[in-house]
């Protein structure tokens, strides 16, 4: 029976800390106790072998996972390849409520103006490049200055409420033009490499190409040929801030025709360059299996430390009862 965590739409979560892991093939996610916080996991390579209580989680890419507090969180078993994670602690606001179900359809969610984030404990997303995106922004701010912490903020809230509209999106999917509009989504993403005209869209859904482009609209806010650009724009994102790729091999990669064309369309839905856009991540904090996740001292080390802040340390009174168990 899956877990649900809803809170007020209109409420701010409050970000506390969060980075990138990577580890080597075999490492095992070492035990952690949640105090007051909630922790966000978005797996981007696995898989990656996690028990919350007694539920046992694999997670492997796009796949994403709630931890609540006041829970262990434990490794069962080594990873077969390397594994990258985003983490990210934050804490919920006051009204947040908790309910285990199995059928989405009763989800406390009005489908036509939602009053609620609703996110489940473990969800897989479909595309994750806009999140990254928005998670890297999330990352590099800097927490010391008042208004970067209310914009960190305002990312979290934004990125739990993209989950919760994500689960809103799978509830109407029973109408057929959102289900015919939603596999055309998908097909234009696996064939995002041809850069697909409205003409192919249209007799791929065998749709006139007019119609097809009013419905694309009405049911996604935008139009199929901005949608397929919107898509590009988000895989050279993604290039920008995860890899050190040449501007000329992101525009490749992310399947324009030319370096000069994504320049140009680049700077026209951003509003910046692809290179400064880069430059602007250029803080974000990295760990991995050998430093500590809050502080970038090795872990060996750190666990000999009592005045180490670590909001995965599990108290000695919880620990000694998760041994009972």
């Amino acid at each position: 029976m899956m877990e649900y965590y809803t809170f007020d739409i209109d409420n701010n979560v409050t970000f506390m800390v969060g980075g990138i892991f990577s580890a080597q093939k075999g490492w095992q996610h070492s035990d952690r106790y949640h105090h007051g916080d909630y922790e966000m996991i978005l797996c981007t390579k696995g898989p990656l072998h996690i028990k919350i209580q007694n539920t046992q989680y694999t997670l492997n890419t796009n796949d994403f996972l709630f931890v609540p507090p006041y829970q262990l969180m434990t490794g069962t078993q080594s990873s077969s390849n390397d594994i990258e994670f985003y983490w990210l602690h934050f804490i919920l606001p006051k009204n947040t409520t908790t309910f285990k179900n199995t059928n989405l359809e009763s989800l406390p969610i009005d489908n036509q103006q939602p009053t609620v984030c609703v996110i489940p404990q473990y969800f897989r997303l479909t595309n994750t490049d806009h999140f990254i995106v928005f998670i890297h922004q999330l990352l590099n701010s800097d927490l010391q200055n008042a208004y970067d912490r209310k914009i960190a903020n305002c990312l979290a809230t934004m990125i739990l409420t993209d989950i919760s509209k994500s689960i809103l999106n799978r509830l109407t999917d029973k109408a057929s033009n959102v289900e015919r509009i939603d596999r055309l989504k998908e097909w234009i993403r696996v064939n995002l490499y041809k850069s697909p005209t409205v003409m192919d869209m249209a007799e791929e859904i065998q749709l006139n190409p007019q119609y097809l482009s009013k419905l694309f609209k009405k049911v996604t806010g935008i139009p199929p040929k901005q949608y397929l650009l919107q898509l590009k724009i988000q895989t050279a994102q993604s290039l920008l801030i995860r890899t050190n790729l040449s501007i000329k091999e992101i525009a490749s990669n992310a399947y324009f025709e030319n370096e000069k064309l994504f320049m140009r369309q680049f700077k026209k839905v951003c509003g910046i360059t692809p290179s400064k856009y880069r430059a602007q991540f250029d803080e974000i904090y990295h760990n991995n299996q050998v430093i500590s996740p809050v502080l970038p001292i090795p872990e060996e080390i750190s666990r000999h430390l009592n005045d180490v802040p670590d909001f995965g340390k599990m108290p000695e009174e919880s620990a000694n009862e998760e041994k009972s168990f």
